[in-house]
């Protein structure tokens, strides 16, 4: 499979699974519809940028500023739907003035959503994209090869944007690194057709990072809602003693996984290796022994990763 026949099938297949979440976020906009379609629309969104030289001009960027203005709406939702239930969760009574608030302009925010829900629809998006993902610019590139070429130096960057989180850590590094994270994860997703079982075992270290950041990125959006409030409402300011205690805990337990097991000794390399390790033998190269003892001849690195995926 090319690089080109790669993309267009990852982009239908993306596009087809957002389609589907608007269709269950218009009937319901509950809270998992809402999640799924943010979900859906930022795997489309990080697809298409990293296709994006396949297109012609600008189209790419174009695409995903067409995105931008729904998802920015069911971000809105979605935040009111993690900050409520994180205060029910620590104890806010449940008829306070606050959570009263937060549930009306929640019904406003899936009320907007809706509306850019319908203008996607109205506009043909994403289903009138898909003429576009079937005439990409044919490169001849292998997509395994690609995949080997372009996933080491980017691994090789989030364990650097990492490593500087953990040292300096601050609320804005955290939420950078936070957003890396799910960068690098739905880019690795692109790209799992290509690598055997270890490849999903590294895919939920990364997801696990996403977790604990985005609960930590939770509980300080949450925290800053409260705030104002604390020095008049006995109420919130305790709940908000506990928000910012959550939000501690939870940068500890990604300092803790980060230092003793995503980045312990010799893991960088690990992931570097096996990202660029060879790719399975072909069915041309099992009939040609010879063929493939030379070849392990040439890549004896590889010949020894190659125990297992």
């Amino acid at each position: 499979m090319t690089l080109t026949e790669h993309a267009s099938a990852t982009l239908q297949r993306q596009a087809g699974r957002l389609e589907e979440q608007i269709a269950l976020a218009l009937q319901d906009p509950a809270e998992d519809p809402v999640h799924d379609f943010r979900v859906a629309i930022r795997r489309l969104s990080q697809t298409l940028r990293l296709f994006a030289g396949l297109f012609p001009d600008k189209q790419a960027r174009q695409m995903r500023r067409a995105l931008k203005p729904a998802l920015s709406a069911a971000a809105t939702v979605r935040d009111l739907d993690v900050d409520s239930d994180l205060l029910v969760k620590l104890e806010l009574p449940a008829d306070h003035a606050l959570l009263s608030k937060m549930h009306a302009d929640r019904q406003r925010a899936a009320l907007a959503l809706t509306g850019h829900l319908y203008l996607l629809r109205s506009q043909e998006i994403p289903l009138g994209w898909a003429q576009c993902f079937t005439t990409l610019r044919e490169t001849g590139e292998d997509a395994a090869l690609a995949a080997r070429a372009l996933l080491p130096p980017l691994a090789a960057e989030f364990f650097k944007a990492g490593r500087k989180t953990a040292l300096k850590g601050s609320a804005e590094r955290f939420h950078a690194f936070r957003l890396a994270a799910k960068r690098f994860r739905y880019t690795l997703e692109v790209f799992r057709p290509f690598y055997g079982p270890v490849y999903e075992k590294r895919l939920e270290q990364v997801r696990e990072i996403q977790s604990l950041l985005g609960k930590r990125q939770d509980c300080a959006v949450t925290a800053a809602l409260l705030r104002p409030l604390a020095s008049i409402d006995p109420a919130i300011g305790t709940v908000l003693s506990h928000v910012e205690h959550r939000g501690a805990s939870l940068e500890n337990e990604f300092l803790e996984f980060w230092h003793h097991q995503f980045d312990a000794a010799g893991e960088v390399l690990l992931w570097q290796r096996y990202l660029s390790r060879r790719p399975p033998t072909s069915n041309h190269e099992r009939t040609n022994p010879t063929q493939v003892h030379r070849s392990r001849q040439r890549h004896p690195e590889e010949r020894r990763g190659a125990s297992g995926n």
